[in-house]
């Protein structure tokens, strides 16, 4: 969003900045006028310069390896550090297991049009999200590279909107290709539309350690309505249980995302996300994101044309991982924050029992719930976070 962004610098590039990098630095090495490079705004006499936005980026293999010598690299954290191998070594650690972690683009694009995603900007600028991929080989010559400098990695993430957006047939070769040159485990990101039973398992005898699966909410029409996300409930319930199983057989993880404190959601709404998570075998991970407004999203024009949020105020959106409830605060977002806090500690699953908690979400006890304060519910909602 150029508007907020030129707040804070004289020029920021707003898409794709592959190409017009080189161009930029060139004309401000030479002395030249940059304030027309493509892709790019700039703060000229105190008003913003928007210049056209370029088409999508084809070519991704001709782009070099990522650096990842860190002769040249620091670390800014309380002060300026050299950038060392342990320092780096430590920052990886963390998700989804606490061990040195490399994140890895393989494509770029989205085959969905998810009214909070960020992927609706390319939309606005580009009339659609084009899907473009990486060679294969190109992507095993750049983790060979990669690894080569960062030898303490333990675990690939494929970053990837969607890894199955690729054909049988590339699964196939990447899966060979993979194993006999990398070896290491590795996590990918699906969506249940495009979800193959028999992608998963050419993939799983390759290093396949985990899947990360967008669900957003168990209601269809927050997501038909709010999302605009063209996924069935009763789709992804079936994928959910078909990856699920492959934890006994082969330790895969599942991980499960839901989006939380949507002003746009009623209490039934927000009930059946709280059934969808009841009715998840123990195993599969669950991850709670509270909505954020991300400017240039529909969902973004929506809350302030409707008086939610106001035009760029960071108090809004600038925290998307902030951890309390906000629009929300009500019992059956509280039951939904239980159920995590429940299945997160091993020490407390036993009481993670389908039956008394289902009793909690019916209608009934949602009704003498209700009765009191949204404080109650603020102050409990922190509890189990």
């Amino acid at each position: 969003m150029p508007e907020l962004g030129l707040r804070y610098a004289d020029g920021i590039c707003f898409s794709e900045g592959d190409q017009v990098v080189v161009d930029f630095v060139n004309k401000i090495e030479a002395g030249e006028n940059y304030l027309n490079t493509p892709n790019m705004a700039f703060k000229v006499n105190g008003l913003n310069k928007v210049n056209k936005a370029l088409a999508p980026f084809a070519d991704l293999d001709s782009l070099p390896f990522y650096d990842y010598n860190l002769d040249d690299q620091f670390l800014l954290d309380q002060g300026l550090f050299q950038m060392t191998k342990e320092l780096l070594k430590e920052r990886l650690a963390g998700y989804p297991y606490p061990v040195p972690t490399l994140f890895f683009l393989t494509s770029r694009g989205c085959p969905h049009r998810c009214s909070y995603c960020n992927n609706s900007r390319y939309i606005n600028l580009f009339g659609h999200n084009i899907m473009r991929f990486y060679n294969i080989d190109r992507i095993i010559e750049e983790l060979e590279y990669t690894l080569g400098h960062l030898n303490f990695i333990e675990v690939v993430v494929f970053g990837d909107d969607d890894f199955f957006m690729r054909s049988r047939k590339q699964l196939e070769y990447f899966a060979n290709t993979y194993k006999k040159r990398i070896g290491l485990p590795f996590g990918i990101a699906v969506s249940a539309n495009t979800y193959r039973k028999e992608k998963v398992e050419i993939l799983l005898d390759s290093g396949l350690k985990v899947i990360q699966l967008g669900v957003q909410s168990g209601s269809q029409r927050t997501l038909d309505e709010v999302y605009n996300r063209k996924i069935k409930i009763s789709k992804t319930k079936d994928v959910v249980q078909q990856m699920a199983s492959y934890h006994k057989t082969h330790g895969l993880d599942v991980l499960l995302d839901f989006i939380i404190d949507n002003p746009y959601e009623t209490r039934d709404d927000i009930i059946q996300t709280y059934q969808f998570i009841l009715d998840l075998p123990l195993h599969v991970r669950i991850n709670i994101f509270f909505l954020a407004f991300f400017p240039g999203t529909p969902i973004y024009n929506k809350a302030l044309m409707d008086g939610i949020i106001k035009p760029f105020n960071e108090k809004e959106f600038r925290f998307y991982t902030r951890s309390h409830v906000t629009y929300q605060r009500n019992y059956e977002t509280f039951l939904i924050l239980l159920a995590r806090f429940l299945r997160r500690h091993r020490r407390l699953r036993r009481y993670f029992t389908k039956y008394p908690l289902r009793v909690l979400g019916r209608h009934p006890v949602r009704c003498i719930a209700s009765i009191l304060p949204e404080s109650f519910y603020f102050m409990m909602s922190k509890r189990v976070q």
